[in-house]
């Protein structure tokens, strides 16, 4: 409580601090920076029809959990709940600073209450915090942003704050981002790290994998831009190093390894805008994408003979599509997304190890209309029902390998309202 307090009082000290500074800017005619706060008050409640895969107190929905029988055959998480949590609530402020480079200096920086991680409700924890230099022909972002497999352009239209996962991507990573402008392409290339989202390995989450590899996320993307169109391409490469060492247990020795697993992905994207409907959507066909909140991972066998590892990806397709209409008191809208499990049937050593999401699923897919009702720019309210749907394997052994075979799906409903206070 006392670190949040502290936060926010930072946040007004600084406000108090930037009208003072304007005066005295003003008084001796120097160049001006400027400050804008902004954010939202964003209660959310909502009920589930059974138990699901999620996260933040179960406000991030992945997909249903998968069938838990008990003695009698009875399903146990085939069973209802509810919740309601406003750890969503934004507080972000702008900032202007005067020209230098040739260049217009911004900057951003927001937070929200959901915290890192489950134990960090609550608390307040850092969403973006970057610096922009714009010049004529271009672009440099530096510091915490989107993930560049997020098209910030191009991102569901819904509430709850899954944000369509498991089908779009969603998180922030700290980056580098240089974007050229020539004529309607821009092109960009970007360098990032992980933080929150990170991947997954021997122990647990961690952004060591990454860190270890000496090597930043790396994407490209192309843009072509009208008034009313958006479309786009993306590549992008990661490079993880699970391991710095490997112990032979029955030796009592322990070996230096660099093994490393290289993952790559593209994605297509595009918004259109035809009078008041906004037609968004996204194609992404890539492996390891667990950290973007995507099903996949990748396997780690057991040691070889020359007591190594050997890593292979597990891939994943998705398929979003967002309807809406962007303007009007009344604007109703349907998110549909699609995402697949491209080493559904694989078979695996049965000393291998698993990292990631979804291994057992072969498909899962989610249809979610949504209505929003906007009495005026600062209090909106939006109801919206989310069925998403997990198609489950049963694991099959095979003496020394296993592989999942279709066996049964299982689906939730989750019934959700909110009020949205915008300043």
């Amino acid at each position: 409580m006392i670190k949040q307090l502290s936060a926010l009082a930072i946040f007004s000290a600084v406000a108090v601090a930037s009208m003072a500074q304007d005066a005295t800017n003003a008084e001796i005619s120097e160049p001006k920076w400027t400050y804008k706060m902004s954010g939202f008050i964003d209660p959310q409640f909502w009920m589930d029809t059974r138990e699901v895969v999620s996260a933040r107190e179960e406000q991030m929905l992945f997909y249903p959990a998968p069938k838990k029988l008990d003695t009698d055959g009875n399903d146990i998480n085939a069973k209802p709940s509810n919740n309601a949590l406003a750890i969503t609530a934004r507080i972000g402020m702008k900032i202007g600073a005067p020209d230098l480079l040739n260049a217009k200096i911004s900057g951003y920086l927001e937070g929200d209450f959901t915290g890192a991680t489950n134990d960090g409700i609550n608390m307040l924890r850092l969403r973006h915090a970057y610096i922009n230099m714009r010049w004529e022909k271009s672009n440099l972002l530096l510091g915490q942003y989107w993930h560049p497999m997020v098209a910030h352009e191009v991102m569901p239209g819904t509430r709850p704050l899954n944000m369509g996962i498991p089908f779009h991507p969603y998180s922030r990573y700290v980056q580098a981002r240089y974007t050229q402008y020539l004529g309607g392409l821009e092109l960009s290339e970007i360098a990032s790290f992980q933080l929150d989202n990170k991947a997954v390995g021997p122990d647990g989450g961690s952004t060591a994998y990454l860190r270890n590899s000496c090597i930043p996320e790396l994407n490209a993307q192309l843009c072509y831009r009208t008034d009313n169109l958006l479309l786009g391409a993306m590549f992008n490469y990661v490079l993880l190093q699970p391991r710095t060492s490997v112990t032979v247990t029955d030796a009592y020795k322990t070996y230096k390894t660099d093994t490393k697993i290289g993952s790559t992905a593209v994605s297509v994207f595009g918004k259109l805008n035809v009078s008041e409907l906004s037609i968004r959507f996204q194609g992404i066909y890539g492996d390891n994408l667990v950290e973007q909140g995507l099903l996949g991972g990748y396997i780690e066998s057991a040691l070889n003979s020359d007591n190594k590892y050997e890593y292979s990806n597990l891939g994943t397709t998705t398929l979003w599509v967002d309807l809406g209409r962007a303007k009007g008191v009344c604007r109703p809208g349907l998110f549909a997304g699609y995402g697949m499990n491209n080493n559904f049937g694989d078979e695996v050593n049965n000393d291998a190890t698993v990292y990631g999401r979804g291994f057992d699923i072969e498909y899962v897919w989610r249809v979610q209309p949504r209505v929003g009702f906007y009495p005026s720019d600062y209090l909106n309210f939006f109801a919206e029902v989310e069925y998403t749907n997990a198609a489950y394997g049963k694991r099959v052994d095979n003496g020394e390998k296993y592989h999942y075979e279709s066996d049964y799906n299982v689906g939730n409903y989750r019934f959700i309202v909110a009020a949205v206070l915008n300043f």
